[in-house]
Formats: structure tokens, sequence, C-alpha cells
């Protein structure tokens, strides 16, 4: 029994031993984890924190821009899906270029006709490959004194109402010529030899029907007479160069002098010649001696996407060969300077200026996170001073 003891006594004091060398080990540890984060902690150099904030608030707004970007993208494509299936559901035929031009060609049939040699049946015969016979019938102009002239130039489009339902209302501005006959002209006054003439602006609206199941457009009532308030255009549009980044250092007087040598071939020379001065492939057929430069009146210049690219807004006066007319135009062109002389890149084109302009928002974006990182280093290296 007294044995027992002794060993239960001694087994106890050894499991305690362990606990406290357990318990001594870790607290050990522990201190040597401490002491390592100091070390490290001392090793950073100043200014640490600041770079690593900065490098995180950097990564932070190009994720968030990423995600600007893909959810313009998508919502973009997913709006446009949806529009074109939308479209194929409400669109409305009356409404097409096709139905626009049809009814120019009922307008030229409608606003022209001789008395002196043309047959009641023989108009009614042709407007009713646009209206009814009933229609065709009542369409026909009343009296023996005046024949109409309309020349397809002479009519413009002015307005088209969407009624749904396959049908729309379409109006022109028309141009029309009347002429009294001469022979009726004769008979009440022997003297006269030439028959009147009075010119008039009349404005119509054409109703115009697509009749699906003949899959044809039909004037499916008489037109009607209108008005349309002609106005003075008082709204300024900004030029696609708006908020570019100007350029008024010496380089414009060179570029200047290229704008006059460029010109000039472009009005008189060929195309083999001008692909040595004009990269882009829409333009290099210039204007093939249409028109002749006489010189350049105003010019803009801005900085493009790289160092050796600028953009010019240039109104340039050009004359018709024959005559001599002088009109002014307006050119947006992108100059790229190679090996010492300058090339025209692209002639009218948005989309690089559009390219441009997001290219300048995303170096501001830069700047100003750039500008945010240097701060911020400042402040933290100022603390740990």
């Amino acid at each position: 029994m007294r044995k027992r003891l002794i060993k239960s006594s001694n087994q106890k004091g050894g499991l305690l031993k362990r606990a406290v060398e357990i318990f001594r080990k870790s607290s050990e540890h522990e201190k040597r984890k401490k002491e390592i984060r100091k070390r490290e902690k001392k090793s950073k150099p100043k200014g640490y924190r600041a770079k690593r904030f900065g490098a995180i608030t950097f990564w932070m707004l190009f994720l968030f821009m990423l995600l600007i970007v893909f959810v313009n993208v998508f919502s973009s494509n997913g709006q446009s899906s949806a529009a074109n299936k939308g479209d194929k559901e409400v669109i409305n035929k009356a409404t097409s270029a096709e139905g626009i031009e049809f009814s120019k060609s009922f307008l030229v049939t409608y606003f022209n006709w001789n008395i002196d040699n043309e047959k009641r049946s023989d108009r009614i015969g042709r407007l009713s490959q646009y209206l009814t016979e009933k229609l065709s019938e009542q369409a026909i102009i009343s009296g023996n004194k005046w024949s109409s002239t309309l020349t397809r130039e002479n009519i413009v489009l002015k307005h088209i109402d969407n009624l749904g339902d396959s049908k729309a209302r379409i109006t022109f501005q028309v141009n029309l010529l009347f002429e009294s006959s001469a022979v009726n002209k004769q008979k009440e006054d022997k003297s006269a030899v030439a028959p009147e003439k009075v010119k008039t602006e009349k404005f119509i609206s054409v109703p115009v029907f697509y009749d699906d199941v003949e899959r044809r457009f039909i004037v499916y009532d008489l037109p009607s007479f209108t008005h349309v308030e002609k106005s003075k255009i008082e709204k300024s549009i900004d030029p696609e160069t708006n908020g570019l980044k100007s350029i008024t250092d010496g380089s414009t007087q060179n570029i200047k002098a290229f704008l006059d040598t460029f010109f000039e071939a472009y009005s008189t020379d060929s195309k083999d010649k001008l692909t040595y001065i004009v990269d882009d492939p829409k333009h290099q057929s210039g204007l093939n001696q249409t028109m002749n430069f006489v010189r350049v009146k105003n010019m803009e210049l801005f900085e493009g996407k790289r160092v050796n690219e600028k953009v010019v807004r240039t109104e340039v006066i050009l004359a018709e060969p024959e005559t001599g007319i002088e009109f002014t135009s307006t050119y947006l062109l992108v100059l790229v300077e190679k090996e010492g002389r300058y090339t025209v890149l692209f002639i009218n084109n948005k989309s690089y200026i559009d390219e441009l302009k997001n290219k300048k928002l995303e170096d501001e974006i830069l700047e100003e996170t750039n500008g945010g990182d240097n701060k911020a280093s400042f402040q933290d290296s100022q603390s740990d001073d």
C-alpha cells in the first residue's frame, strides 16, 4: 500500500513538471515572436506604410474602373440586344427608307400632269399604282388650264409621324411649277405666245401604309396640305476637338507650311502621289481635281495620342474649277511626324478623337492617384521623423 502511494505521488509530480515545462516553452515562443515582429518593424524603410497604402489605393481604383467598363460594356450589349429584339417586334415599315422613297415616287406622279396631251384614264392608271381606284379618281385635278411639273430633286423630307399599325404620315416640302396652256391662253388673247408659269412651295403630308400580306406600300388616303414653320438654328454644337489640349509653340508655323503643301497636293495630285503623304486609305484619292486649293483660312493645333502625333482643325478655302466660286470647308486632320516630315494619318476620323479623349481621362486619373500616393508618403515620412 505504501509503495502504491509513493508511486502515485511520483506520477503527479512528473505531470506537474511537464505542464510547467510546456507553459515555459510557450511563453518563450511568444516572446521570440514579439521580438521578431519588433525587428521587422524597425527594419522597414520610412514611408513603407504610405507606399503600401498608395499601392492598395491604386489597385482599388484600377479595379473600380475595370468594373465600370465591364458593367457599361455588358449593359450596353444587353440594351442593344433588347433594343434589337424590340425593333423586330415594333418596327413600322411605313417609316423606313423604302417608305420614304415610295412616298416621293407617289408625289412625282401626283404632281405631274399635262392637260394638252394626257388622257384622264392614263393619269388614273398611273395613280392606281399608289392609290385605290376610288381615290385615284378623286386625286385627278379638275380644270383644263394648268399643267404641273415636279422633279424628285425638288422634294425634301421634313417630318415623319409614326402612327403605328404599319401606318405613317410623311411630310415633304415640294417646289412646284405650274404652267398654263398656251392654246387656251391664245383663245383668250391672240397676242399671247408664251405660257404663264408659276413657281410655288408647298408642304404636303402623305399617309402611307405597309401591307404585310402583299408586301407593298399603299397611300391609303388622299394627301393633305400642311405648313412647316421655318426657323433658324440657334443652338451651337461643340466641335470634336473640344476638350483637347492646344499647342501654341513654334511648331505651328511648320504645320501651317505643311498644310499649304498638303491641300495643294490633295486637290490636284493622283492617288499614286498622295500615298506618300496620306496614310488614311479612305482618302488617298484626294479631291481628284474637282476643287482647287486657294488657301488655309484658320488653324487650331492640339496634342495627339503620342508625342509625334498632332491634331489639326483647319478651315480651308477651295474653289470650283469651272466657275471660280470659293467655298470654305472644315477638315480635321491627324498628323504624324516620321523621319523629320509630316504625313496625314487620318482625315475627319472621330474614332481617333474619342480614343484620345479616353486616354486623356485615364492619364488624369492616374495623375491624381500618383499625387495621392506622394502626399501619403510625405505625411508618413513626417510622422516617422
